[in-house]
C-alpha cells in the first residue's frame, strides 16, 4: 500500500512527453514518406546505385581544370637543300598573349631561339640569324609609327654576311607579316649610348642594302615550300 500513491504520481506525470514521442514519430514518418523513401515494418537494404548521387558511396565530384590556353604560330626556318634560297613555314603552340605583350615579340623570340633539335631532324631545317656571340639575338622594344608598320629593335645585327644575310632578313620579314596587322618591317640595333640607329637590310632586289621598310615584295626569288612533317 506504501507504494502505490507513489505510483500513480509516476503515471500522471508524463502524458505530456508520451505525447510529445508519438507526435515526433508522426512527423519523422511524414518526412520518409515525403522524401521518397517507403517505410516498412523491417529494415531493408538499399542499393547504392539506387540511393540519390550524394549519398552513394564513393561518390565525388572531380573538377578538371581547362589546359594553359594556347594559339599557333609560324615562323619561317631555312631548308639549306641546294643553295637555293628556300623557306620553311613551321607552326609552333605558344601561350596566348596576355596584358600588353605583343604577339609579335612571341613569334620573334621563338624564331630567333633557332630551330628545336625535333625540328632539325624532321625537318631538316636551320636558321640564318645568328649572333656574333653565343647569347642569342634579343628583341629590345617593337614600336608602331604608321598602321600596319613595325619597328624592331634587336640587340645586335645579324652577324651572317652576303647572301645569307639576306636569307637572315626573309626570314625575319616573311614571319613578322604572317601577322594580319604587319605589312612592313624596319630594323634598328641599339647603341651602347642608348640610341637606336636603324639596321641596313639586305634585300633580294636591285636596291641591294636600304635602310627603309621592307616587306615580301624586297625578296622575290625566295620560294616558301612545306616542311616534310607538314
Amino acid at each position: 500500500m506504501s507504494h502505490y500513491p507513489a505510483t500513480r504520481r509516476f503515471v500522471s506525470r508524463h502524458p505530456v512527453t508520451q505525447l510529445r514521442a508519438v507526435a515526433a514519430a508522426v512527423v519523422t514518418a511524414l518526412v520518409l514518406v515525403s522524401c521518397g523513401i517507403p517505410l516498412d515494418d523491417e529494415p531493408i537494404i538499399i542499393a547504392n546505385d539506387e540511393l540519390p548521387s550524394s549519398l552513394q558511396t564513393g561518390s565525388s565530384t572531380t573538377t578538371t581544370l581547362p589546359d594553359r590556353l594556347s594559339e599557333e604560330v609560324t615562323i619561317y626556318l631555312v631548308d639549306p637543300g641546294d643553295g637555293e634560297a628556300r623557306l620553311v613555314p613551321v607552326v609552333r603552340q605558344v601561350p596566348v598573349v596576355e596584358g600588353g605583350t605583343e604577339i609579335a615579340q612571341v613569334i620573334l623570340e621563338q624564331l630567333l631561339a633557332g630551330p628545336t633539335s625535333e625540328e632539325q631532324l624532321e625537318a631538316n631545317v636551320t636558321s640564318a640569324i645568328i649572333s656574333s656571340n653565343d647569347t642569342p639575338i634579343s628583341v629590345l622594344s617593337l614600336e608602331r609609327p604608321v598602321e600596319n608598320q613595325l619597328v624592331v629593335v634587336l640587340s645586335e645585327r645579324p652577324a651572317i654576311e652576303g647572301s645569307d644575310r639576306t636569307v637572315a632578313f626573309a626570314q625575319l620579314v616573311f614571319t613578322l607579316t604572317e601577322l594580319s596587322n604587319v605589312d612592313q618591317v624596319r630594323f634598328a640595333v641599339r647603341s651602347e649610348g642608348g640610341n637606336d640607329e636603324d639596321i641596313s637590310v639586305s634585300t633580294d632586289t636591285e636596291d641591294g642594302d636600304v635602310r627603309r621598310a621592307v616587306d615580301r615584295t624586297d625578296f622575290p626569288s625566295f620560294r616558301v615550300i612545306q616542311s616534310p612533317g607538314s
